[in-house]
C-alpha cells in the first residue's frame, strides 16, 4: 500500500511544480468572458448600425452603403467565431523593466475586456509573440512604439463548450525553463482541486488520473476528419514569411506536413484584413479597387478539384470567404479565360484556336524547361512587328503623294531609330501622331473607295449574276487559315472585325473588294499577288473581269499609302492582339519547326495545353508592358486602350500558388503575371520531391526565369509524421536521389515516435483487400476510434473495385469502403476512401495504405518513387505498402524498415 501511495505521489509531482490548476480556472474564466461579450455584442448589432447613412442619397451612395453593409456583416462574423472559439493562446510576456505581461491571443479578432484583462488578434503586430519560443525574445509595436519582449511561457489552446462549460482539449504548455507539456483536458485539471481532501486515497487517485493526462512533450493528436490540419498558431519562421509587406514575392520550399499551406491561407487572410494592413498597404491595396475591392482581388490555384474543397473549409476558420472563383486549377481558369477574355480560344463569336488537350507536337525536352522555346516564340512576334513598320515605311515611301510627303518623314525618323529602340519606346514615340495620320488616311481611303465603287458597279451591270455565281465560288474555297499579313492592312481594323454577314451578295461583294485592293496593291508595287491566297482565288475566278492595269495601279497607290500608313495607327494593339496569329507563324517558320517541334499540326487551328500557356504568358505579359508605360497609365479610360482594360480585370492584388512544383514554368509564370501591377504580391509553396508531373518545375533557376524577384525561404519543421515515417520518408529520398536538404525535421519536443511501415507480398488483388482490411482494423483497436484512413490505387479504374473488395471485409466491423472517383467523392466520415494516387498531394491522413506498389513501378516507372513519397507523406502514423508480387528493385532498401503487422 506505501509503494502504491508513493507511486500515486510521485505522479503529481508534476502537477505540484507547474502549479497548472490556477491556469485553466483563468484560461476558462477568460473564455466565458469573451464569449459572453461576444454574444452581447451580436445581440445589439441590428440594421440600425446603418443610420449613420440615413440620411444619404441611396442612388448615388450605393457603393458607400454596400462597403458599409460588408463591414458590419464582416464584424457579426468575427463576434459570431469569438462566440464559438475565445481564445487561441495565451502569452506571459517581459519587459526590460523586468514587468510581466499577461495576453490572450484571439485568431483573427479582439474585444476589449470588460475584467482589464489584454486580449489581442494574432494578427495584429504584438501578436507576432505568439509565435516566439519561451526564452527567446523579440519587438513588438505596442501603441506605436517599438518594445522588446521575453516570452516567459505560453499556453495554446482547443476550446470547446459542449455541456454549457468551456474547456480546452487538447492544450500545449511550454515554459522557457520547465519544458513542454500536453494536456489532455483544461477542466479535468481542475475536477483535482474538488476532492474532498479528507479522503487522501480518493484525491490521490483522482490527481493521478488527472495527472494521466499531461504528458512531457508534445503528442501528437490523432487525425479523425478529412480536412486539412489547422494550425491556429505558426512557428517564428511560419510567422517571418506570412508577415511580409504585401508587395513580395516569394515561394516556401519544404517537406510535407511543414505547414506551407496554412502559412499561404495565413497570410492571405492577413492581407485581406484591413485592420492588419500598414499605411503602404492599404495604399497600394486600395489603387486597384475600380476593378474589385481589395477583399475580392485575390487568387488560389491548385492542382486538384479535391484539394479545393479542403482549402475551402481551412479559408473559412480563417473568416476569409473563398468561393470557387478565388480557389482555381490552372485549366480551369486558363481555358475560361482564353476563351471569354483574350480570345485566343474559339466561341462562336471569334478566337483563333481550338485546343486539343492531347496535341504533343513540341518536343519532349521543352515540355521539362519550356524557357528556349517560349523566348524565341516571343522573339520572333517582336521582329514580326517590328517588321511590319519597317515594311510599312517603305511602302509609304513608294506611294506617297506630295501632299503626303510630312507624314513620309515623320515615320522613317521613327523607323530609323527601330533598330536601337524597344517596340515599346516606339509605341511611345507614335502616341499622339494617331490623328495626323488617321486624317491623312481617310483622305486616300475616300478616293480609293470611289474607284472601287465605280468597279463594283461596272461588274454588276454588266453582269447581274456575277456576284452570285461568286458567292458559289466562296464556298468551296477554305475558310480558315492565316490572315496575310500585307492583306491585313487593306482595311481598317473595324471592318476586319465587324459581324458576319450571311447574306451571299455581300459576302460575294465584301471578297470581291478585299481581293481588289490585293491585286491593285501589287500591281502598284509590281508584286505578284501570293499564291494560294483566298484574294489569289478569287482574281483566278474572275478571269477577265477585273478593272484594266491604269485602274488597278490608280487604286493600287491609294490602297498601298492606307496598307503603308495604317501600321502605325495604333500599333500598340498588335503588340497584344497579335501574339496567336504570331505563333501560328512561328509554328511553321522552318528555324522553329526543326528546332522545337516533332512535326508540324496537321491542323493550323489546333493547339496543346503547353502552347496556349505560351501565348497565354506572352499576351499577359506584353498588356503589363504597355499598362506600365506613363501615357497608357494617363489615357487607360480611352476607347483605344479598351483591349488592355480588359485584360487588366484579370489581375488581383494577391496570387497565391498550392503545390507549386507541378505546375510547369509557362503556368507559373502566368500566374505571376497576374498580379496587379501595383501589389506584385505573388506567394506559392511546394517541394521539389514532391513534383508528380512531368511538366513540374525542377529547379531554383527555373523560378529564377519566372520572377527575377522571386525570393525562396524554406521551412523544415514536420508537424505531420511520427518518427518512424519521417525516417522512412528520408531514406526515400535518399533511394531515390532525392534532395536531402529538403528533409523533414521533427520538432524536439515532439514525443509521436509511431509505429514501423508494415508490408505485404506475393498476393492477389483479393487477399490484397484481406489484409489491408485487417490492418485497418489493427489501426482502429490501437487509436480507439477510427481515424482517417487513405488506400491509393495506381488507376482511375481501380478506385472502385478495390473500394467493394475492401467494403466486404470491413461489413464485420460495420465499415465502409468508399469510391473517391476523380478525386471529387468525399465519403463520411466513418469511411476508409480509396483514391487514385495522382489526387492525393495536400491531403493528410492517420493511415495510408498503398494497394499495388509493384503495379506503380510498371505503370509509371519515370515518377514511380516520387509517387511513393507523396502518398507515403500523407500518413501521420501508419504506412501500409501492399506488392502483388516482390517489391520493386528501386526500393529494396527499405525491406529493413518494414514489418509485417501492427500486432
Amino acid at each position: 500500500m506505501l509503494k502504491a501511495r508513493d507511486k500515486l505521489e510521485d505522479g503529481v509531482n508534476l502537477m505540484t511544480e507547474l502549479d497548472l490548476s490556477p491556469l485553466a480556472d483563468e484560461a476558462l474564466a477568460t473564455f466565458a468572458e469573451i464569449a459572453s461579450m461576444a454574444a452581447a455584442k451580436l445581440s445589439t448589432t441590428t440594421q440600425a448600425d446603418l443610420d449613420s447613412f440615413a440620411s444619404g442619397n441611396t442612388l448615388t451612395g450605393a457603393t458607400a452603403y454596400k462597403n458599409l453593409a460588408g463591414i458590419h456583416q464582416s464584424q457579426r462574423e468575427a463576434l459570431e467565431k469569438l462566440r464559438q472559439e475565445p481564445a487561441i493562446l495565451r502569452l506571459v510576456l517581459e519587459d526590460d523593466q523586468d514587468k510581466q505581461r499577461i495576453i490572450y491571443i484571439g485568431r483573427n479578432s479582439n474585444l476589449a475586456l470588460a475584467s482589464g484583462k489584454e486580449f489581442a488578434s494574432y494578427r495584429s503586430p504584438i501578436g507576432r509573440l505568439a509565435e516566439v519560443p519561451p526564452g527567446d525574445e523579440a519587438h513588438a509595436s505596442v501603441g506605436g512604439h517599438d518594445r522588446r519582449y521575453w516570452v516567459i511561457d505560453k499556453i495554446s489552446f482547443r476550446p470547446i463548450n459542449e455541456t454549457g462549460e468551456w474547456d480546452s482539449r487538447p492544450s500545449q504548455y511550454r515554459h522557457y525553463d520547465k519544458g513542454a507539456y500536453s494536456i489532455e483536458s483544461l477542466r479535468a485539471l481542475l475536477s483535482a482541486d474538488g476532492v474532498d481532501g479528507a479522503d487522501e486515497l480518493d484525491r490521490l487517485l483522482e490527481q493521478a488520473r488527472v495527472r494521466s493526462g499531461v504528458s512531457t512533450g508534445i503528442s501528437h493528436e490523432v487525425r479523425t476528419a478529412m480536412g486539412l490540419r489547422d494550425q491556429p498558431i505558426l512557428d517564428r519562421f511560419q510567422g517571418e514569411i506570412f508577415r511580409l509587406p504585401l508587395s513580395e514575392q516569394l515561394i516556401i520550399l519544404g517537406p510535407p506536413g511543414t505547414g506551407k499551406t496554412t502559412t499561404l491561407i495565413k497570410r492571405l487572410g492577413q492581407k485581406l484584413d484591413a485592420d492588419s494592413l500598414d499605411q503602404d498597404e492599404k495604399r497600394i491595396a486600395e489603387t486597384d479597387a475600380g476593378y474589385r475591392p481589395h477583399s475580392q482581388s485575390w487568387l488560389m490555384f491548385t492542382p486538384s478539384e479535391l484539394l479545393k474543397h479542403y482549402l475551402k473549409e481551412a479559408f473559412n476558420r480563417e473568416q476569409v470567404p473563398a468561393s470557387d472563383k478565388h480557389i482555381r486549377t490552372w485549366a480551369s481558369f486558363r481555358n475560361d479565360e482564353s476563351r471569354n477574355k483574350l480570345g485566343i480560344l474559339r466561341t462562336v463569336n471569334g478566337g483563333k484556336f481550338t485546343l486539343k488537350n492531347d496535341l504533343a507536337v513540341i518536343r519532349p525536352a521543352f515540355y521539362e524547361d519550356a524557357s528556349v522555346w517560349f523566348n524565341a516564340f516571343r522573339a520572333f512576334h517582336e521582329e514580326r512587328l517590328r517588321q511590319q513598320l519597317i515594311d510599312g515605311m517603305t511602302i509609304v515611301s513608294a506611294a506617297a503623294s506630295v501632299p503626303q510627303q510630312l507624314i513620309k518623314e515623320k515615320l522613317t525618323k521613327i523607323t530609323d531609330a527601330l533598330v536601337s529602340r524597344s517596340l515599346l519606346e516606339t509605341y511611345r514615340l507614335l502616341d499622339g501622331e494617331d490623328e495626323e495620320f488617321k486624317q491623312a488616311l481617310s483622305s486616300a481611303k475616300t478616293l480609293a473607295d470611289d474607284l472601287l465603287i465605280k468597279e463594283r458597279n461596272r461588274l454588276f451591270n454588266s453582269d447581274k449574276d456575277s456576284f452570285k455565281r461568286l458567292a458559289t465560288h466562296l464556298e468551296t474555297l477554305q475558310q480558315d487559315g492565316e490572315t496575310d499579313d500585307e492583306e491585313a492592312f487593306d482595311d481598317d481594323e473595324q471592318d476586319n472585325t465587324s459581324a458576319p454577314s450571311h447574306n451571299d451578295i455581300q459576302v460575294a461583294v465584301t471578297a470581291y473588294l478585299a481581293a481588289l485592293k490585293a491585286l491593285a496593291r501589287n500591281k502598284y508595287l509590281k508584286r505578284s499577288i501570293p499564291k494560294g491566297s483566298r484574294s489569289g482565288f478569287i482574281i483566278q475566278f474572275l478571269g477577265q473581269s477585273i478593272p484594266s492595269d491604269e485602274v488597278l495601279i490608280e487604286v493600287g497607290r491609294h490602297i498601298s499609302f492606307q496598307n503603308g500608313l495604317r501600321r502605325f495607327i495604333q500599333c500598340h494593339k498588335r503588340y497584344v492582339n497579335e501574339v496567336p496569329n504570331s505563333y501560328q507563324r512561328f509554328r511553321r517558320d522552318a528555324d522553329a519547326l526543326d528546332t522545337f517541334y516533332v512535326s508540324e499540326p496537321t491542323n493550323s487551328a489546333q493547339i496543346g495545353g503547353i502552347e496556349l500557356d505560351a501565348i497565354m504568358l506572352l499576351i499577359l505579359q506584353n498588356a503589363r508592358g504597355l499598362l506600365s508605360q506613363t501615357y497608357v497609365k494617363r489615357a487607360i479610360g480611352e476607347a483605344r486602350f479598351g483591349y488592355l482594360a480588359n485584360i487588366a480585370e484579370l489581375f488581383r492584388n494577391q496570387i497565391m500558388v498550392d503545390e507549386a512544383t507541378d505546375f510547369s514554368m509557362l503556368e507559373l509564370a502566368c500566374m505571376e503575371n497576374l498580379t496587379s501591377l501595383n501589389t506584385q504580391s505573388f506567394f506559392a509553396c511546394g517541394d521539389f520531391n514532391q513534383r508528380i508531373t512531368t511538366t513540374g518545375i525542377r529547379n531554383i533557376s527555373q523560378l529564377d526565369w519566372i520572377s527575377s524577384a522571386l525570393s525562396v525561404r524554406r521551412v523544415q519543421l514536420v508537424y505531420r509524421q511520427s518518427q518512424k515515417l519521417n525516417a522512412f520518408a528520408e531514406e526515400l529520398l535518399r533511394l531515390q536521389g532525392g534532395d536531402l536538404t529538403s528533409r523533414g525535421q521533427l520538432p524536439e519536443e515532439s514525443t509521436h515516435n509511431g509505429v514501423d511501415p508494415v508490408l505485404c507480398e506475393h498476393v492477389s488483388d483479393e487477399d490484397a483487400a484481406r489484409w489491408i482490411a485487417e490492418r485497418i482494423k489493427e489501426v482502429e483497436k490501437s487509436v480507439q476510434q477510427l481515424p482517417t484512413i487513405a488506400v491509393l490505387v495506381n488507376s482511375e479504374q481501380d478506385v472502385r473495385p478495390t473500394a467493394e473488395r475492401l467494403s466486404r471485409y470491413l461489413a464485420d466491423v460495420n465499415l465502409n469502403a468508399v469510391a473517391c472517383e476523380e478525386g471529387r467523392a468525399l465519403g463520411e466520415g466513418t469511411d476508409v476512401r480509396v483514391f487514385d494516387i495522382q489526387h492525393i498531394k495536400g491531403l493528410e491522413f492517420e493511415a495510408v495504405f498503398f494497394a499495388s506498389i509493384d503495379g506503380l513501378a510498371v505503370q509509371t516507372p519515370e515518377l514511380f518513387d516520387r509517387y511513393l513519397y507523396v502518398g507515403a507523406t500523407r500518413a501521420a502514423t501508419y504506412l501500409g505498402l501492399v506488392s502483388n508480387g516482390e517489391l520493386p528493385p528501386k526500393i529494396e532498401g527499405l525491406r529493413p524498415l518494414l514489418q509485417t503487422s501492427w500486432l
